[in-house]
């Protein structure tokens, strides 16, 4: 869909330091030969601070630099893909109470790798529909620790890194104007992540040992024929990708930067790459191959790297692509309407908490 008057208004992220894959190969945590295929060099770990505070954190920080009020939020979505630290438990309301206050209705997405460009999507109609000025706080959240997970060898062409991501997104202006957005989603695949051999359990990790996400979809690959799934998910990639580039009236020759899923080079390779014929220097690579893939908030935090990093300009175009299990994807076309400085807004978030 096409939007008029919904902008970015703030971005932040909670990173913790990276942990070397060439460590995680020396210790036996992690395949050599996917690292040497894969091309990642390290990813974020946290050793204590949970999800929901390093989302939380980064809420803070999107609120510094977004100049808006915690008056202004009409509504707080936090996406996450992986364990939020309790079970049967509101997350968003944590969230927001360390965050922004205040009674407007706060959701958990549980919505895996799509999570946060989901919640963009969603959020765009809501303030739309609500009064001039009104913002939506985005949040997401993830670590990805044992002994349910492990972030080497839990899933396959990709390792998982730890992080939170935020995003304000606001009427009557901020650093990039949303030109469009697309969500679709294609079930055929929801079997791809779900463990069909063992069928549904009672409760969260009754085996006591890390998710085996890789033998789930090896078995349907096999099961469902490789190039046959290869086929279709590219398929419904371009469908969307054509959609939201058609909804905004651009083309991808106009893109000045690619913001992908943070994923191993093979994977992202034949997954994005190929089916989009884009080529990987529009992305940030570089930095996504030392973060990891941080479950739902890859497009968040790496919109907010290139704005940190001073890789964009006025006027360019951005294409922000989700990708999430079950499967499903959402995409966003972004105008750049400036580059802001940051550093008086970063050092009153670091005053605030202290």
């Amino acid at each position: 869909m096409r939007w008029n008057d919904v902008y970015i208004a703030g971005l932040g992220t909670r990173l913790p330091s990276p942990e070397p894959a060439e460590t995680a190969v020396s210790e036996g945590r992690y395949s050599a030969q996917e690292f040497k295929d894969n091309e990642l060099l390290s990813v974020l770990v946290s050793e204590e601070e949970p999800a929901v505070d390093m989302a939380a954190a980064a809420g803070r920080q999107a609120m510094a630099r977004s100049g808006r009020s915690a008056e202004d939020i009409r509504l707080l979505l936090h996406a996450h893909t992986y364990h939020q630290g309790e079970d049967l438990w509101t997350p968003a309301t944590y969230v927001q109470q360390r965050t922004i206050g205040g009674g407007a209705p706060s959701v958990q997405l549980n919505h895996a790798c799509d999570g946060g460009m989901v919640s963009l999507h969603l959020a765009i109609p809501y303030l739309l529909a609500g009064p001039a000025g009104g913002a939506a706080l985005l949040t997401t959240g993830d670590r990805f620790a044992p002994p349910g997970f492990d972030r080497w060898s839990s899933d396959i062409g990709l390792a998982f890194g730890d992080g939170g991501t935020a995003v304000v997104a606001a009427r009557g202006g901020g650093i990039a104007r949303i030109l469009a957005t697309h969500s679709s989603s294609d079930p055929y695949f929801e079997g791809l992540y779900r463990d069909t051999e063992r069928g549904f359990t009672d409760a969260p990790h009754l085996e006591g040992t890390p998710l085996d996400l890789r033998g789930r979809k090896i078995r349907f690959a096999q099961r469902e024929g490789v190039d046959a799934v290869i086929d279709r998910l590219s398929a419904a990639l371009v469908e969307n990708v054509e959609q939201v580039l058609g909804d905004a009236g651009v083309g991808m020759d106009q893109m000045a930067k690619l913001v992908l899923p943070n994923l191993g080079k093979p994977l992202l390779s034949w997954q994005l790459l190929a089916p989009l014929k884009i080529d990987l220097d529009r992305s940030p690579w570089e930095w996504g191959r030392r973060t990891g893939h941080l479950g739902a908030g890859d497009q968040f935090a790496g919109l907010t790297y290139l704005f940190e990093s001073g890789q964009l300009r006025r006027g360019d175009l951005v294409l922000l692509v989700g990708v999430g299990i079950g499967y499903c994807w959402t995409t966003a076309v972004l105008e750049v309407q400036s580059v802001p400085d940051w550093s008086g807004a970063d050092a009153e978030t670091l005053r605030v908490l202290g």
